[in-house]
């Protein structure tokens, strides 16, 4: 394994600043100045050296987060695609794991990669739009296309609102579960097993719903 480079560690310092900083104040609320200033940098320009703008150091963010992602989903998932005949719960548990494993605390920086998440899929900007796409597309149709596999009644643009559904309620529902703690019910938060069995039950429920006219 080659050593790792001055670069490549400035890079890694800005990378992780920026996850932080734009988990804590959104996308618009922190200058490419202010994350080199905070990552220990001594050159102010250092994230736009590296990344050249905005949009690149998002894009280097993003990356950060699915080259973690990737190879959890691709284990789950690959299974699913091969097996004879999955289940529902099969596919919801192989394409949530990833994401809900973020909350486990490894890597350190979970918390934030899912508000983080979060912001981007509140940016409705067409470049945002289109690194969402870039990274997550094949994914999604690749579950869209076993989804139809197990619930061929439900017709394919119904199928696709309730996965659009679904991963808004994964990703925004996961960066604030924070929020379990303090309902009005009080705290209702389960261990994290049970919190990942519901939030499958949940999910199964409503992909599966007969279909409606």
């Amino acid at each position: 394994m080659p050593a790792t480079t001055t670069a490549d560690s400035t890079r890694q310092k800005l990378l992780l600043t920026a996850l932080e900083l734009f988990a804590e104040r959104g996308l618009d609320g922190v200058s490419l100045r202010t994350i080199s200033a905070e990552s220990g940098t001594r050159n102010s320009a250092a994230a736009h050296y590296h990344f050249g703008n905005r949009l690149g150091l998002i894009d280097g963010v993003l990356t950060l987060i699915t080259d973690h992602l990737k190879p959890r989903f691709e284990s789950a998932f690959r299974q699913v695609e091969r097996a004879p005949s999955p289940t529902l719960r099969d596919i919801v548990q192989a394409m949530c794991a990833p994401y809900l494993s973020l909350l486990s605390g490894t890597p350190p920086w979970g918390s934030a990669a899912l508000r983080f998440m979060a912001h981007l899929h509140a940016d409705n900007t067409q470049p945002v739009i289109g690194l969402l796409n870039e990274h997550f597309r094949v994914d999604i149709e690749r579950i869209e296309a076993q989804l139809h596999r197990v619930l061929p009644d439900i017709d394919r643009g119904t199928l696709r609102i309730r996965l659009g559904f679904t991963f808004v309620s994964l990703i925004h529902g996961a960066a604030e579960i924070h929020l379990l703690s303090t309902t009005p019910f009080g705290d209702i938060r389960p261990d994290d097993a049970t919190l990942f069995n519901q939030f499958v039950d949940y999910v199964e429920g409503g992909l599966s719903f007969g279909p409606t006219h």
